[in-house]
């Protein structure tokens, strides 16, 4: 199986993965299953607590979470060691670490889905510029992609094209001077799935194409980062 990749496009780094095939065919037809059923189509339905402006957000059945909960929970360890080399240990508010230190704080690291859905998106979908709340990172995967190749501007990393998922920067600055991205964006491609903190803003670009554009999104939490003290 291919090792997560972490990318530092602008500071807070951003994982990548490719799911297992028997993965994305699971979600695929949990979800085929679901839309099948009215009933439970509109039981799933995940549309009123988000952002986005799309056909149908339905959320994943948990037999499929608890059967994948290992995956996940390896990739995001993956995710936070990575994290731990750019940044150092949070809860021992140092920025160097040896070896043991960062391998043992990895291997207490703990995670917890807090949710998980699928977005369902068609011709002149989009989901607007948004972050993810009550949640320490987001992960996104793609399950069906249309044909967007006619569509993808001459941007670098095709960003601001049509399906495509802009992540941006937070802290970036619009000097002139700075070396920083100020986002990155990435083309949807079935098995593909990321991982960021949940507090940097996404969004999603409407397209043209004919057919479904299918992903999935898990919020999620760890037992490592800080959180501010309840006042």
């Amino acid at each position: 199986m291919e090792s997560l990749k972490t990318y530092f496009p602008y500071g807070p780094p951003i994982g990548y993965a490719k799911l297992p095939d028997e993965l994305v065919n699971d979600l695929n037809k949990g979800c085929d299953d679901i839309v099948k059923d009215k009933e439970l189509s509109k039981s799933s339905d995940h549309s009123q607590s988000l952002v986005g402006q799309v056909e149908q957000e339905l959320l994943i059945p948990a037999d499929i979470i608890n059967k994948w909960g290992k995956w996940l929970g390896t990739q995001v360890r993956a995710y936070v060691s990575g994290y731990f080399e750019q940044f150092g240990i949070p809860e021992q508010n140092i920025l160097t670490a040896s070896k043991e230190q960062a391998s043992q704080a990895v291997n207490r690291i703990q995670t917890n889905v807090k949710s998980a859905w699928y977005i369902r998106s068609f011709a002149g979908d989009y989901n607007p510029l948004h972050t993810h709340t009550d949640c320490e990172l987001t992960c996104v995967g793609f399950l069906k992609v249309p044909d967007l190749s006619g569509e993808r501007k001459k941007t670098p990393h095709g960003k601001g094209s049509n399906g495509v998922l802009e992540v941006l920067n937070n802290t970036g600055s619009s000097d002139n001077l700075s070396f920083e991205n100020d986002s990155i964006g990435f083309t949807p491609k079935v098995g593909n799935w990321y991982v960021f903190p949940a507090n940097l803003r996404h969004a999603v670009y409407p397209f043209k194409a004919d057919g479904e554009r299918r992903s999935f999104s898990i919020n999620m939490n760890t037992n490592i980062f800080k959180r501010p003290a309840e006042k």
